[in-house]
């Protein structure tokens, strides 16, 4: 059975917390003019903090869609667990099947070896004995011939049931490893962005969380001045 298909988690993104109130209204406040930001300085502010929170939902989106599919993959390999159980007790069925052809073959080169003793000996021997010997060797071959026809129907019945169980697993094993790959590619690349996204989020926040701003510079911004 393949091992076990490593899945990486990634990092999840930091929630982003950024809202207008996060900019202090220098209104309210008496500050030297050099501490209030300059309007270009709040426009850059407010429109990195709304492209903070749309990279924010489409990171969760994606964090969300990894970790469906890592459960999916959970449920994928308890299937493939279960059809690995069916494989190996068809092995074990197909071993014993070899064994009791092997012991047949056995048992009908003891039965021609016999058989050719007593057609050797048939000229010189005569009386009720001979017939009792002769019917027993009949006997023994035609039960050698039934068991013979009953393992060829079962191995009949068993190879094609072996070969698409055989084949159907191995499909499926195949498809479960691409999308295990496609899954990691994709984690590591939320990884990346999630990294990205955190690194940006904490430069917002040293620029400009917590910077007062002139409450009219955010109306004009709003309205599109």
């Amino acid at each position: 059975m393949p091992g076990m298909i490593r899945i990486e988690t990634g990092v999840r993104p930091t929630m982003l917390s950024p809202q207008r109130r996060s900019l202090v209204n220098a209104r309210t406040l008496t500050l030297p003019p050099a501490l209030v930001q300059a309007r270009e300085q709040l426009r850059t502010c407010l429109d990195q903090q709304k492209t903070l929170g749309a990279r924010k939902t489409t990171l969760q989106a994606e964090r969300d869609k990894l970790d469906g599919e890592r459960d999916q993959f959970e449920r994928d390999e308890a299937a493939l667990a279960a059809d690995r159980e069916a494989i190996d007790k068809l092995k074990a069925s197909a071993e014993d099947l070899n064994r009791r052809s092997q012991a047949l073959t056995q048992q009908i080169a003891d039965y021609n070896e016999r058989a050719s003793k007593f057609q050797a000996q048939g000229a010189s021997l005569s009386g009720p004995a001979v017939e009792r010997q002769q019917q027993a060797l009949e006997r023994d071959k035609a039960a050698l011939d039934k068991r013979s026809k009953e393992l060829d129907a079962e191995r009949s019945s068993f190879q094609p049931k072996a070969e698409q169980l055989g084949k159907t697993y191995n499909e499926r094993v195949d498809q479960r490893n691409r999308s295990a790959d496609d899954w990691n590619a994709r984690s590591a690349q939320f990884k990346r962005a999630s990294q990205a996204f955190d690194a940006d989020l904490q430069d917002w926040r040293g620029d400009c969380e917590g910077r007062p701003y002139r409450e009219d510079d955010e109306k004009a911004i709003l309205s599109g001045r």
